[in-house]
């Protein structure tokens, strides 16, 4: 296989409010939230909000969705739960040739409320159930060895991060790591044993601020230290800073229409690993990834995310 992807999988609905402000979310967030704050949630968007997409979610099942519709050879490492979502993720992900027998069931599944506003401003607030559940014992090695790159993002719950540390230890392959805002806010210390094994990083501006406390350049150099080749740093409407031992690129965004943000960065991702297999060079394999991110906005959920098309275009 190209790409192997190992993180959480969850329903993602996304609402349109009025105003985030007005119902005291932080805009720009991504976090856990509890069962009663989901039940009280749905009721109100119900009735004040707005349904505009259900789809199939998590940073890392958004990025091999979309190197599947491209073409590529992947597969999922993740849980879901035995019910009618779970059975919906794993349909979405085959669509796009993506192969799920390896992706483990039990309870329920994850869901993500994503809310944006009129000023396409938004934030994500995440019920992660059998996400958390997912051990190291499930998971098969092997597998994994059979891909060129293993991607790895963010789950919420401890049981998940440690069985991403231990594979990060024991893969062959090389990682490629998206660690978003709830692996970010965990700091280096935590994140070392992924970071060290990793061949390349992804991060938002605001993940590298989060992450190493300094300015998203300086706080890129200082994680190049931990012997990542490459580190692509996403800065919304600005582009992408990109980093590695000979070349420091800075790459302006494609302009596009914007129509909902989520997933952005993880086809970013996947435009980028995209390059990476095409064996592109590094400034190439950024514009590529710029251009599926604008591809991507143009639309809610995965509407959008580019397709084999799309490359034979680029």
């Amino acid at each position: 296989m190209d790409v192997v992807g190992f993180g959480a999988l969850n329903i993602d609905m996304v609402y349109e409010v009025d105003d985030l402000a007005s119902l005291e979310i932080e805009r720009g967030r991504e976090r856990m939230g509890s069962y009663e704050e989901f039940k009280d949630l749905l009721k109100f968007l119900k009735n004040k909000g707005k349904l505009r997409m259900k789809s199939g979610g998590g940073s890392a099942a958004n990025t091999i969705y979309a190197l599947g519709r491209m073409g590529f050879s992947c597969g999922y490492l993740g849980k879901t739960g035995k019910d009618e979502e779970g059975a919906f993720l794993q349909k979405e992900l085959k669509e796009a040739g993506v192969d799920t027998h390896k992706i483990r069931q039990n309870t329920r599944s994850g869901i993500c409320l994503v809310l944006l506003d009129k000023s396409k401003d938004r934030s994500i607030i995440i019920l992660p159930n059998a996400n958390d559940t997912l051990s190291y014992s499930e998971l098969d090695i092997d597998y994994i060895n059979k891909a060129q790159f293993l991607h790895i993002s963010s789950f919420i719950g401890r049981i998940p991060f440690e069985a991403q540390k231990l594979v990060a230890t024991k893969t062959k392959v090389k990682i490629s790591f998206n660690p978003g805002e709830p692996h970010a806010t965990k700091g280096i210390k935590e994140l070392a044993p992924i970071l060290e094994h990793s061949f390349i990083l992804f991060l938002s501006q605001r993940e590298a601020e989060i992450l190493t406390n300094k300015d998203y350049k300086e706080g890129v150099k200082k994680l190049l230290g931990y012997g990542i080749e490459i580190i692509a740093c996403t800065l919304g409407k600005k582009g992408s800073y990109v980093l590695s031992r000979d070349k420091e690129l800075e790459v302006p965004a494609d302009k596009s229409e914007v129509i909902d943000t989520t997933g952005a960065g993880d086809v970013y991702t996947a435009g980028f690993l995209a390059g990476l297999l095409k064996k592109l060079p590094l400034f190439e394999c950024a514009r590529l990834a710029n251009r599926a991110a604008a591809q991507s906005i143009k639309g809610y959920g995965r509407n959008s995310y580019p397709d084999k098309y799309f490359l034979n275009s680029s």
